[in-house]
C-alpha cells in the first residue's frame, strides 16, 4: 500500500464517518419523535378508556333504573364493540381514578396492573413487564375521593382542599415513579 492510496483511504473514511454520523443523528431524531408520539398515543388511549368507562357506567345505571338489571348485559352485547371484560375494565378504571392524568405515560395494561384491575395476557408466551404499584398515599387518596363522592358529602370548600391534596400527592407520585 503506497502513500497515495493511504491518503485516499483516509479521506474516504472521513467522508464515510460524516455520512454515517449524519444518518445516525437523523435516525436518533426519528426515534425521539416516534417515542414522543408513542407517549402521546398512550395517554390518548388511557383517556379514551377512562371516558368510555364513565359513559359505560352511566349507561349501565340508566338501564338498571329504566329497564332492570338484565338489560345491561343485553345492551352491552348488542351495542358495545368490545367484550364484556373490556367494558368492566374500562368502568373500573373510571371508578378507580378521578383523572386519567394521574397515570400519564402508562399503557392500559400498566395502568390496570397498578390499579389492581385483572387482565389476562394476550397469549401464554407474552411476558408482562413489571410495573411499580401506585404509592400508598395516592391509592388511599383515590379511595377517599371515591368514598366521599359516593356519599355526596363534598362541599365546594372541601373540593378546593382536595384539589390541593391531589396536587401534593401527584408530586409524591411523580417523585416515587421517577426513582
Amino acid at each position: 500500500m503506497n502513500a497515495a492510496t493511504t491518503a485516499i483511504t483516509a479521506d474516504n473514511i472521513g467522508e464515510d464517518t460524516h455520512a454515517a454520523a449524519a444518518r445516525i443523528n437523523r435516525l436518533h431524531r426519528e426515534v425521539r419523535r416516534l417515542c414522543a408520539e408513542s407517549r402521546e398515543k398512550l395517554d390518548d388511549a388511557l383517556a379514551a378508556a377512562w371516558h368510555a368507562g364513565k359513559l359505560l357506567a352511566e349507561q349501565r345505571q340508566h338501564l338498571r333504573q329504566t329497564s332492570g338489571r338484565g338489560e345491561w348485559r343485553v345492551w352491552l352485547e348488542a351495542s358495545f364493540a368490545g367484550g364484556r371484560s373490556t367494558a368492566y375494565r374500562y368502568m373500573k378504571l373510571a371508578r378507580e381514578i378521578s383523572d386519567p392524568e394521574t397515570l400519564r405515560g402508562l399503557s392500559l395494561r400498566q395502568a390496570y396492573f397498578r390499579l389492581g384491575i385483572a387482565t389476562e395476557p394476550k397469549n401464554s408466551a407474552q411476558q408482562i413487564h413489571p410495573v411499580q404499584m401506585l404509592p400508598e398515599p395516592v391509592v388511599l387518596a383515590q379511595k377517599l375521593l371515591r368514598l366521599l363522592r359516593k356519599q355526596q358529602k363534598l362541599s365546594d370548600g372541601c373540593m378546593t382542599d382536595l384539589a390541593v391534596l391531589y396536587r401534593q400527592l401527584r408530586v409524591i407520585f411523580e417523585r416515587t415513579t421517577a426513582t
